[in-house]
């Protein structure tokens, strides 16, 4: 049964992203390669720049989601630089190939390697994908009441269980609500379940859902500065991209290559349609591929570096970083 579910799963995840790519296609084929590439390059060296130094400081801001969740598994000892390098290696990674294979087990093989046990690793990854995930709904929610937008005509034809995002953020609101109204009493809950689930208490559960908030709203702010004006600025852009993004990631396709980038451009206005293609390229590699690349560069100087001195590695916890 195990093994039919993982495969429909797999199945499942695969015609989601061949449905992407056809609703990416579907927009693209508008285009010349010539129209996209006269639009990358009318990108100012200053907005790359801008977008550049906003992706570095919410990499900054993810490190925030790791730190709290250490300290509260009681790894007081363990220091920042370590806390920051298995932040932005699992952001990275999980970010360009999917959380649940890259960034849980990148964080398993560092944590463990400084000295964290099984048990704490696991109640830090779930405090992680909880918090993450509660804090997307939180901002979703008061993005998606506040301004509220309405799925475009050319979209009808898929049927979406919603015609536009208000009562969308009603629920995803009333969730984080639920969630945060159950960590005010986790104490209790506690001892109910016998401390078999790790429940965070509620300024723990504050200060990760303000970290998500701050994260997601500089990620907005990066791909706002890559793009050209558009009618409702800043708030308009969050809202969408709030919604490519909860889309994105539960379907668990890798990166979201497909679904994020089909969802932005049908939801954007279509006659900076050309524009907005270039800004996700752009956005793309900024955002996405350069941090890779430089998680990818250091997680291989850290193996190396281990290999060679696993007893200082290891035994360095106590020091500052």
């Amino acid at each position: 049964m195990k093994r039919f579910l993982r495969i429909f799963g797999r199945l499942l995840i695969l015609m989601v992203f061949i449905g992407a790519a056809w609703l990416l296609y579907d927009r693209l084929k508008h285009y010349t390669f010539r129209q996209v590439w006269d639009a990358v390059t009318a990108i100012s060296i200053w907005r790359i720049m801008a977008a550049a130094l906003l992706t570095v400081l919410n990499y900054l801001i993810l490190i925030g989601y790791d730190w709290f969740a250490v300290r509260w598994v009681g790894e007081k000892s363990l220091p920042l630089r370590k806390i920051a390098l298995a932040s932005f290696t699992g952001y990275a990674f999980s970010y360009n190939f999917g959380a649940t294979l890259f960034g849980t087990s990148i964080r398993y093989r560092l944590y463990s390697a400084w000295g964290v046990s099984v048990r704490k690793i696991v109640d830090l990854l779930v405090i992680l994908g909880l918090t993450f995930w509660f804090g997307v709904f939180t901002l979703a929610g008061v993005v998606f009441i506040a301004v509220p937008f309405r799925v475009p005509k050319h979209l009808k034809e898929l049927n979406l269980p919603f015609e536009g995002t208000f009562w969308v953020g009603v629920v995803l609101l009333s969730l984080a609500a639920g969630y945060i109204l159950i960590s005010a009493f986790s104490a209790r809950l506690s001892k109910l379940f016998a401390g078999r689930i790790p429940l965070p208490p509620l300024k723990l559960t504050l200060y990760q859902i303000a970290i998500a908030c701050g994260d997601l709203l500089v990620a907005a702010a990066v791909l706002h500065t890559l793009l050209p004006p558009i009618e409702g600025g800043y708030l308009r852009i969050l809202g969408v991209f709030m919604l490519a993004f909860v889309v994105a990631v539960l379907t668990h396709v890798p990166g979201g290559y497909g679904v994020f980038d089909a969802l932005i451009i049908h939801f954007l206005p279509q006659h900076a349609g050309a524009q907005v293609v270039a800004a996700l390229l752009v956005f793309r590699v900024i955002y996405y591929w350069v941090p890779l690349l430089i998680a990818g560069s250091m997680l291989g100087y850290h193996e190396i570096k281990l290999a060679g001195d696993p007893v200082d590695d290891e035994g360095g916890r106590g020091t500052t970083g």
